[in-house]
């Protein structure tokens, strides 16, 4: 099977919008092992998405759409598409109750326009939707193709697509597809992939990197007929890369959902152990990430941003003399500053950071990059000096990656 993502809006070109959601649906359509060559985005222009369709349809089993399910003059992706077909919309019941039902679960006023996000052919599936009021659809185009419709919001298209539109591919792509997402914090992408090389080689399973800010994944992933025997492919190959990369691989998941503060917060759940942050040149970052993962409450007890000398003696009880005498960028103040947090809120583990993320204030003996991340326990309490490189954004995302990966390994 091929497919190909087709997303809708103006918005998306002019850039106003990032286009998350062809980046969602590229992954999971490679995790599913359908093979997908093109990509577009087009406006909102009737001529121009009618091309784009027909294009798609040209070289395409399936193309998948994103936007343009709303109420307005500008939403067209169904209207077009049933053109392309030679078909006409139509005002589908199970669409209209679903749509009725969801501005009356918002106590919202429904306009005689909303009825056309209930307009669909009638050979069309729909698919209901139950995070917004656009439903969505698999429309036949004729000789075996078809167009998935999906709302633009991520937060519809993508359980929609997991929950709705994967299974129906499943069915139709006739293999079983497993992969396992081996993820690393602590080596580089070069380094990974000149020991992982032979085994990138492979045909069935395959194994391929992937790399964000200061991380690499592998997907591992394997096509057999059942679910057993692809795991039996899979499971020799992630062993092998885990004897390759030894402990920077910091998780192995079944989906890429996984993440170092998902990992930290899981750590330290089996530890038994709660968590405190001090935060300087990260100014809550370290906290925030932590508590995006469902469950922190039980591990994370609070966090102080201390951007300012005077804020990190108030709060955290770090000594005004130690930071005139070493520097608040200093090892020693990053460890007063995590010793003061975990004193002060009572808990197992604290991290702090402290640093230079620019892109000015740096200085010859502590260039910008320079960061110190301090880290206390009852037992101890110690730091970990880092040089970054990058924009301030960047210096910021990778001081608190490495605070993350040090909790996770403190309470392994």
């Amino acid at each position: 099977m091929i497919a190909e993502i087709l997303c809708v809006g103006t918005e998306l070109l002019m850039g106003q919008v990032l286009n998350t959601n062809a980046q969602y649906l590229s992954r999971r359509l490679s995790a599913l092992g359908i093979a997908q060559y093109h990509q577009q985005v087009v406006g909102d222009n009737e001529q121009r998405l009618e091309d784009a369709y027909r294009l798609a349809l040209s070289r395409a089993d399936v193309v998948i759409t994103s936007g343009g399910l709303g109420p307005t003059v500008d939403d067209i992706t169904k209207r077009v598409a049933a053109k392309v077909a030679g078909k006409e919309l139509v005002l589908r019941a199970e669409a209209e109750a679903m749509v009725r039902e969801r501005f009356r679960q918002y106590h919202r006023e429904m306009r005689p326009n909303n009825l056309s996000q209930a307009m669909f052919t009638a050979d069309t599936t729909v698919l209901l939707n139950p995070y917004g009021t656009a439903p969505a659809a698999i429309v036949p185009m004729g000789e075996g193709k078809f167009v998935v419709h999906l709302p633009g919001p991520p937060c519809e298209l993508e359980p929609l697509f997991a929950e709705q539109v994967e299974p129906w591919l499943r069915e139709r792509g006739g293999r079983v597809f497993l992969s396992r997402y081996i993820r690393i914090f602590g080596m580089g992408e070069a380094e990974a992939d000149y020991r992982l090389q032979k085994l990138e080689q492979g045909s069935n399973p395959t194994l391929s990197p992937y790399c964000s800010t200061g991380e690499v994944m592998f997907r591992a992933t394997a096509a057999a007929d059942t679910e057993e025997e692809a795991l039996a492919m899979l499971t020799p190959l992630v062993e092998k890369v885990r004897d390759a990369l030894g402990d920077v691989i910091y998780a192995i998941d079944p989906d890429d959902s996984g993440s170092l503060a998902r990992c930290a917060v899981e750590a330290l759940k089996a530890k038994g152990w709660t968590v405190a942050t001090c935060e300087s040149l990260t100014g809550g970052l370290i906290a925030d990430t932590l508590v995006g993962v469902p469950g922190a409450s039980a591990v994370v007890k609070g966090g102080l941003v201390t951007y300012m000398s005077e804020a990190k003696t108030l709060l955290a009880g770090v000594p005004a003399e130690l930071i005139d005498t070493c520097n608040v960028v200093s090892a020693e103040v990053a460890e007063a500053m995590a010793r003061g947090t975990r004193e002060r809120l009572g808990v197992d583990i604290a991290v702090s950071a402290t640093g230079l993320a620019g892109p000015g204030g740096g200085t010859p003996e502590r260039p910008v990059g320079t960061v110190y991340l301090g880290l206390s326990t009852r037992e101890k309490t110690w730091h970990i000096p880092l040089r970054l490189t990058g924009d301030r954004m960047r210096i910021r995302t990778l001081a608190v990656k490495h605070a993350l990966d040090a909790v996770r390994r403190a309470a392994r």
